[in-house]
This record gives structure tokens, C-alpha cells and sequence, in this order.
């Protein structure tokens, strides 16, 4: 796997690096969890810290443009990152859904 990093923005504001890749590889798409730990090599971080936020390839190409977020500790990234993308990274479990009460039916006059 050949990672080639397009932008690699500094956000210390939100204690985190915003990485935009092109990864390139052989075979099958890669897993989320591989293509963290390709990126994580790449920029020097830890790819527990990293979230990804968009992974997006074309038919027929071997090639994925990935957007992380490479965060300094694991508060920032769980103070920072919505719900959905700790839910997907397997930071927290998936949050569940209130069911909606049915109202009994109205009673006929008589």
C-alpha cells in the first residue's frame, strides 16, 4: 500500500491534524482499520488517535481518497468528533433508538 499525502493542515485550536491522502494498492479495498494504520505510519501518529472521517474510491480504480483526523490525545478526539464517527470507529456503542408509543384508539361515543 502506497500512501501519498495531498494536505496535512495543523489545527491546534482542536489539538488535531487534518490529513487528506491518496492511497494506492493492490487487490481488494483495504479495511478502515488498515488504511488508519497506513496513514498513521505515514504522518507519525497513533492510529488509535485517528478517526476517518471520508474514504471514497472510483470503479475500477486502485486508488482511495481518504480525510482523517489525527488528534494529540483520545479527549480531543472523543470531545470533538460527532456521534456517528465514534460509533463507527468503535469508540462508543451505537446509541439506541427511542420507539415511539402508540396512542391508544379513541373510544365511539354512544
Amino acid at each position: 500500500m502506497n500512501v501519498n499525502i495531498i494536505a496535512n493542515n495543523d489545527n491546534k485550536l482542536l489539538e488535531r491534524k487534518e490529513i487528506q491522502a491518496e492511497v494506492s494498492f493492490s487487490g481488494s479495498t483495504p479495511k478502515r482499520t488498515e488504511l488508519k494504520e497506513a496513514v498513521g505510519h505515514k504522518v507519525g501518529a497513533n492510529p488509535e488517535l485517528i478517526a476517518l472521517r471520508n474514504v471514497s474510491s472510483n470503479f475500477g480504480r486502485h486508488m482511495v481518497k481518504v480525510t482523517a483526523h489525527a488528534y494529540s490525545s483520545k479527549e480531543a478526539l472523543l470531545a470533538t468528533e460527532p456521534v456517528h464517527i465514534k460509533v463507527r470507529e468503535g469508540l462508543m456503542p451505537k446509541p439506541e433508538k427511542k420507539k415511539k408509543v402508540k396512542a391508544a384508539p379513541a373510544r365511539k361515543k354512544e
